[in-house]
């Protein structure tokens, strides 16, 4: 910050006679006109006052916050931090009401017998070379996931991980069930992969979706999907799989869906803000039981 002398402002000006000094008392100046000496004293009155102007110019330093005006240091205001992620202080448990009913037996039965019949169908298109995988190994890491779960919560356990079909044709589907530290409480994630119905061979990825699921007398029932643990089948290697698959299917709507295990859910670190934080308000984690 400066400060001017308001005294010694001059305005200098050109014109056709000579030069005119506006804040002088002298008459224009005008060279040919002038005596030696009348140009000498002019002009040293025009250099006290530009050096007096010069002189005006001093910096003026801000006020040091940290320093009162009696000189004694004081402590700066403190600076709240950046507010954390909100994490409920308690459980957030779903409202049972919101979900829906259970199935009957015979609904039971009945979709079970429609998961078998998929299922022998993916085999019987591996048998004739038509498909080239189907699922993957049961993986150790997903068993030992769910042991430590089931060691707290033994209901859910059976139905953690992340399950995928990627086989066959499109759509493929995701699911992701991750626990809740609420009792028998899981969230789903779900999305799919499929072709676009305007673009030959475009391939899109829906939104991602999150519902939240109680697991109670053996079925998994949210407000838009429902599945139960005797919907969870491993088939046992063959000449055409040289390995066991673990298959769940669901119900969504009138749409049946299958499933295979792959690996231990995960909350990806690639998904929206507002997700987490919808899965961290229902406790829904990846990480183990807490000891």
């Amino acid at each position: 910050m400066v400060k001017f002398c308001q005294s010694c402002l001059l305005q200098v000006r050109w014109r056709p006679q000579g030069l005119a000094l506006s804040g002088l008392s002298s008459p224009r100046l005008s060279p040919s006109g002038l005596s030696g000496l009348s140009l000498v004293w002019r002009m040293a009155t025009l250099g006290f006052c530009l050096g007096t102007l010069a002189g005006c110019m001093v910096p003026v330093e801000l006020a040091d916050p940290s320093i009162d005006s009696g000189g004694t240091s004081v402590d700066p205001m403190p600076v709240d931090p950046a507010p954390a992620d909100p994490v409920p202080a308690e459980p957030s448990p779903v409202d049972p009401a919101s979900l829906l009913p259970p199935l009957s037996p015979a609904e039971q039965a009945q979709h079970r017998a429609d998961m078998a019949l998929w299922i022998q169908s993916d085999m019987d298109l591996i048998g004739l070379g038509k498909l080239g995988q189907v699922g993957w190994p049961l993986a150790a890491e997903l068993e030992d996931f769910r042991q430590e779960w089931a060691a707290v919560d033994p209901a859910i356990a059976p139905f953690l991980g992340k399950w995928v079909r990627d086989w066959n044709m499109m759509p493929h589907v995701y699911l992701t069930v991750l626990p809740s530290r609420v009792p028998g409480q899981v969230c789903l994630v779900r999305y799919r992969q499929q072709e676009t119905e305007t673009v030959p061979f475009e391939v899109i990825t829906t939104p991602l979706t999150v519902s939240v699921a109680l697991v109670i007398d053996g079925q998994l029932r949210s407000a838009d999907v429902q599945s139960a643990e005797d919907w969870i089948q491993i088939t046992p290697a063959s000449a055409y799989v040289a390995y066991p698959i673990e298959f769940l299917a669901t119900v969504e709507g009138d749409r049946l869906e299958l499933y295979a295990s792959q690996q231990p859910p995960r909350v990806e670190s690639s998904w929206e803000m507002s997700l987490r934080q919808t899965l961290a308000s229902y406790q829904c984690t990846d990480g183990l039981p807490r000891p």
